[in-house]
């Protein structure tokens, strides 16, 4: 099979699974670019294969369910460290700062670092690996606590004994950051560190996590502020796409 014809084949696919789950053979022809009869006969193979099935009652396409039989798989036997790994090295490589890996458990109403890439300078700040954590502080717990519900947020609370002034000061934290989808603390898991901290989520758009670059204040310089948050956001968007995230409303990040 001819290159340009895998390359089409999953520019198809990604239009189910990117964009919206079912389609018209004309309205993707459209939406792809592509002619009408070559794009009608490489979707009729994928039918053939139950990588799509038709629908008598929309009169369109979907994800068959061959394709949701593999996806499940996929997904069941996904190491999110490893997922992470890469973005991870990345990232500090293009920092220069120690990052971490937080992932969230419910079942604690904490979180635990899993992972993390050193940086190579003198001076840097060493979150212990494994260890179960508050959520309700620093940007490592606090941009997970933004995406949780109120009733969750309310059990954190409740658990970790936050007082109601507290309550009402974190509160107001977390509309800014889940509105920004970042957060910026200093001094609140590690005396003397800040870190810029953006969620990670799953496929079935829940918070897992968050990415975190920590920064000795001394070393930490506002005008460079704009590019870690950039580059903290794009690690945690590109390991919540690996693991087939989309935006609420379909899209990609």
């Amino acid at each position: 099979m001819k290159s340009n014809v895998i390359s089409k084949t999953f520019t198809i696919l990604r239009a189910f699974t990117d964009e919206k789950n079912e389609w018209g053979v004309n309205e993707l022809s459209r939406h792809l670019k592509m002619p009408v009869s070559s794009l009608h006969r490489m979707i009729s193979m994928l039918k053939d294969e139950h990588i799509l099935e038709y629908s008598d009652v929309t009169n369109k396409y979907r994800v068959g369910t061959d394709f949701i039989r593999m996806a499940s798989i996929i997904s069941t036997n996904v190491d999110v460290k490893k997922v992470a790994r890469p973005y991870l090295e990345s990232l500090s490589k293009e920092l220069h700062h120690s990052v971490y890996f937080a992932l969230y458990y419910p079942q604690h109403k904490k979180l635990s670092f899993v992972d993390s890439v050193k940086s190579s300078f003198a001076l840097q700040y060493v979150l212990e690996i494994g260890v179960l954590e508050p959520v309700h502080i620093a940007a490592s717990g606090k941009t997970i606590l933004a995406h949780l519900t109120q009733s969750d947020i309310s059990a954190i609370f409740e658990a970790e004994a936050v007082s109601e002034e507290e309550r009402l000061k974190i509160s107001k934290e977390l509309k800014q950051i889940k509105s920004l989808g970042y957060a910026i603390t200093a001094n609140e898991r590690k005396k003397g560190a800040m870190s810029v901290g953006a969620p990670v989520f799953d496929a079935s758009n829940k918070v897992i996590g968050s990415i975190i670059c920590v920064v000795p204040i001394g070393d930490y310089k506002e005008e460079f502020e704009a590019h870690y948050i950039e580059k903290v956001k794009e690690a945690a968007e590109n390991i919540s796409y690996s693991l087939g995230y989309l935006k609420k409303g379909g899209g990609t990040l």
